[in-house]
């Protein structure tokens, strides 16, 4: 018995001690599918754990070559192997070649459906069921059994509705898509409550840039500004003041704009485009969107993306009693 737990324990020892071989090894040999850049300077862990042995650091704005970007932790290329940093100080990951598929970590939409009747959907724990009115589109992840499934906010499961209650449009791929064709909407929820301070200037800032966004065309091989098309965020721009979730003061004008853009940022992620520049709002993220999917905008802060397809491409939002949604075309003309 002595024998066999000493084996073991030297089996294990060899194990460890040739590990950090066998990981640079797969690292010479195995590339890295995505970029990434580190927000701060950082340790750089062997493993997903901060009692892991430490490995280094990378710098504040290093940028990386990212093997998995994970929840809590992402695993990089480091001094001919591998090691982990944390996910949240990892911004703007993307795949090398945008052609590839999406950001690491988007959920695959299939079809956007427009509510053809007043209905409703209760996520679980919920007190209260949450009213979707006519009129409203929603992007959907899966059609199954009758019901149309999608994401509400951060609840890990998803949510849904009968699929009766909606006019079905699939998503084209773009290698496929034809003049008109849908590449790809995404769905985001706000709320509409009056009881909360300054949600009436919320949603009066939601709706004047989803208006300003709409009809929006970039042209292949063109970046566009979020802040070109909505900034700046002032009065005289016709903005008013309400809550925002970034910055230092609570109150500001533009408020609400932020989730205006982050629901276009997940359209950007789920579609062959270059992410040039991203702000996230805090480490911790947005209520209304899973950690590491939002992106903020303001006086020093843009969402830049260029479209690498090679056609052109049209924005088109619609919102309506906190329902709002991005759409992706190919354009009618290229």
């Amino acid at each position: 018995m002595r024998r066999a737990r000493l084996c073991a324990a030297l089996m294990a020892a060899l194990f460890l001690a040739l590990l950090p071989m066998a990981c640079a090894e797969q690292a010479d040999g195995e590339a890295a599918p995505y970029y990434g850049f580190s927000s701060k300077r950082q340790t750089v862990y062997r493993w997903g754990d901060e009692d892991a042995t430490v490995l280094g650091s990378v710098e504040a704005d290093e940028r990386l070559d990212v093997f998995v970007k994970g929840r809590t932790w992402t695993r990089i290329a480091f001094d001919g192997g591998q090691g982990y940093v944390r996910t949240k100080y990892v911004e703007r990951v993307q795949r090398k070649n945008p052609f590839d598929g999406p950001m690491p970590g988007t959920s695959t939409h299939v079809a956007v459906g427009y509510v053809l009747r007043d209905t409703s959907f209760k996520p679980e724990g919920y007190r209260y069921p949450i009213e979707v009115s006519a009129g409203s589109w929603l992007s959907v992840e899966e059609i199954r059994d009758g019901r149309a499934y999608f994401p509400y906010k951060r609840e890990p499961e998803n949510v849904s509705i009968s699929a009766d209650n909606l006019k079905l449009y699939d998503f084209v791929p773009w290698d496929g898509a034809q003049p008109g064709d849908l590449l790809c909407a995404f769905t985001t929820f706000y709320t509409t409550s009056m009881n909360k301070e300054g949600n009436a200037g919320r949603l009066h800032n939601i709706a004047l840039a989803t208006e300003r966004l709409t009809s929006i065309r970039v042209k292949a091989g063109e970046t566009f500004s979020f802040n070109a098309v909505c900034g700046p965020y002032t009065k005289e721009n016709g903005y008013r003041s309400a809550p925002i979730l970034s910055g230092e003061s609570e109150m500001g004008y533009g408020g609400g704009v932020c989730q205006v853009c982050s629901t276009f940022y997940n359209v950007v992620l789920r579609v062959p485009m270059v992410i040039e520049e991203m702000n996230w709002h805090a480490q911790g993220g947005v209520s209304y969107l899973p950690a590491g999917f939002d992106a903020t905008v303001g006086t020093n802060s843009d969402l830049v993306v260029r479209n690498v397809l090679p056609y052109t491409l049209r924005i088109e939002f619609e919102s309506l009693d906190g329902v709002m949604t991005a759409f992706l075309f190919r354009d009618y003309e290229d």
